[in-house]
């Protein structure tokens, strides 16, 4: 098809009831990951890529016809040229363009495989008649009357037309959604409503007023305005095309400039800025490639050659609300005055100081996968009395994912101060497989339970915890994490330099043990991290922590 500017650049100022549905389309997009970009006059008025298919919408304004079968099918007119040998008379003669009309563009639109397209009708005046049924949303359609009646008037006045996809009139009323939106107001208020709606489940910020939405919205409606009027002869596609990764970014960004002035946060994990405790030093893939092990080397650095206790005694007690205190406790709705919030705290931090080392290893895989993956943390392991603790509910987090399902991220941790390190990491991965074995079920039973999705950022977890669906079915979104602290003899305090590359080596021969098994233990497809943390002293890093501890509880 020739590339042109038709119905685009040119009428391009009569077009703000156009631009107003690109823009809420758009707004669809902060919540639905389905959606993957919004195309603004490119193949049709506007498209939307979705996940599995691509679906082209026409936009109709207060200004055109009413909408019957029999406006629909007619095809345009255009003006005869007159002959240049005879003085033409009168009037310019009117003929009528072949398969112009309204249907005919739509169903010239499909490519193959024709599945994998779908139609959409926005106006603002109604559809009459026949053209009704076509107000179902096709997922609802299932012994609805009237399809039959509307293919065969539709076949009648089109002549039976199929397109070159071979998508015939069947194929488009199955596949055509007629929606109906009086004026631009209207769109807009859907829009403000969506981006409200996002800035709360997407970002984690509840807009005290509708200027923040609106002035978004301003920008959104720009932007696609911009975007549509570039021409398609100087422009590619891309250019003229919102991708969502893009929008959710943005939109990320200018929400956070609003943060200030929003008073009311339930979404208490989102933008917390909490410094990491370690860095992520290097990983290490297995030497047979597989993409379901990995090792990551947690690291931190020397202070003129003095390993920093300080740093991580003073940064641990940082993070410990989100260790020891419910989300509605860090929220402070509880009712609790400030003293009492304290004392709750003071009285948990003591009994976890009894485990100093259990509580430290918890704290620094939280860290860890809270500062790397702005997970959203399931405090699971304040929700389960011991003795009936299940160990792999010590560290549980979502963590988001742009474009696909989100991740369950699952870990247990361990500081190790023996000398065999090699058959500490067995144990453990030993622990783990008899954990997933023996307590995956009911592990996610008791997520899907306790998780309370009111602090929680939008997430599409759910259907991993169901229980009636196997373990396996989403293996692909879970991900074990297993957290070593161990001393090694590299990390010498003070540092003897040039240390790094011998450490590397020393991890790499350790997580190589580990993922030994990857062809013979069964659990050869299941996501599992290792996380090493090679320390110069254990013992000193828990006299540091219990110090620290022991000043904050004073």
């Amino acid at each position: 098809m020739e590339i042109t500017d038709s119905g685009g650049v040119a009428a391009k100022y009569g077009f703000l009831y156009q631009d107003c549905v690109a823009a809420w389309l758009a707004t669809e997009m902060l919540m639905d990951r389905d959606m993957r970009a919004v195309r603004v006059e490119t193949v049709d008025d506007v498209d939307i890529v979705w996940a599995g298919f691509t679906e082209f919408i026409q936009v109709k304004a207060a200004a055109e016809k009413k909408w019957t079968p029999t406006t629909i099918t007619d095809n345009a007119t255009s003006t005869a040229v007159a002959s240049t040998k005879k003085k033409s008379v009168g009037k310019p003669r009117k003929k009528r363009i072949p398969d112009s009309s309204m249907v005919h563009k739509s169903m010239k639109q499909a490519t193959i495989p024709i599945d994998k397209c779908k139609f959409r009708i926005v106006s603002a005046e109604r559809p009459t008649g026949l053209l009704e049924y076509l107000r179902v949303l096709p997922t609802s359609r299932t012994g609805r009357p009237g399809r039959q009646e509307l293919v065969d008037d539709l076949n009648q006045r089109t002549s039976n037309f199929v397109a070159a996809s071979k998508n015939d009139i069947g194929h488009w009323v199955d596949s055509t959604w007629w929606q109906v939106y009086a004026s631009e107001r209207e769109i807009e208020l859907l829009g403000i409503k969506n981006i409200r709606n996002a800035a709360l489940e997407v970002v984690g910020v509840t807009l005290s007023s509708d200027a923040a939405a609106e002035a978004i919205w301003r920008d959104i409606v720009y932007t696609l305005t911009k975007k549509s009027t570039l021409s398609r002869k100087v422009y590619c596609e891309d250019d003229k095309t919102y991708h969502r990764n893009n929008l959710i970014d943005w939109f990320k960004s200018e929400i956070l400039i609003h943060e200030k002035s929003s008073h009311t946060r339930t979404k208490i994990y989102a933008n917390r800025k909490l410094q990491p405790i370690l860095n992520h030093l290097h990983t290490h893939t297995p030497s047979c490639g597989s993409i379901t092990r990995c090792g990551k080397v947690m690291h931190q650095n020397y202070s003129i050659n003095n390993y920093r206790y300080g740093y991580i005694s003073e940064s641990v007690i940082k993070w410990i609300d989100e260790i020891l205190l419910m989300p509605e406790e860090i929220a402070d709705v509880t009712g609790l005055s400030t003293s009492d919030r304290y004392q709750t705290l003071l009285s948990r931090l003591k009994t976890s100081m009894t485990e100093l080392g259990d509580f430290l290893g918890k704290v620094l895989l939280h860290s860890c996968i809270r500062s790397l993956h702005t997970s959203q943390p399931v405090p699971a392991s304040l929700y389960i009395e011991k003795p009936f603790e299940v160990k792999i509910l010590e560290n549980v987090h979502i963590v988001p994912r742009a474009s696909e399902g989100d991740e369950l991220w699952v870990g247990f941790s361990h500081l190790y101060t023996g000398t065999d390190i090699v058959e500490c990491l067995q144990n453990l991965r030993t622990i783990l497989y008899t954990d997933i074995t023996d307590n995956i079920d009911s592990a996610r039973s008791k997520i899907l339970e306790i998780k309370q999705d009111s602090y929680l950022l939008q997430h599409d977890i759910d259907e991993l915890l169901e229980t009636s669906q196997a373990f396996d079915t989403h293996l692909n979104r879970y991900r074990f994490i297993v957290f070593l602290g161990y001393n090694s003899a590299l990390m010498t305090d003070p540092k003897t330099p040039g240390y790094e590359p011998n450490l590397l080596t020393e991890t790499k021969e350790l997580f190589d043990d580990f993922s030994s098994d990857l062809n013979t233990s069964g659990f050869g497809e299941v996501l599992i991290e290792l996380h090493l943390y090679p320390v110069p002293d254990i013992e000193k890093l828990l006299s540091e922590v219990k110090k620290a501890l022991e000043k904050a509880c004073a």
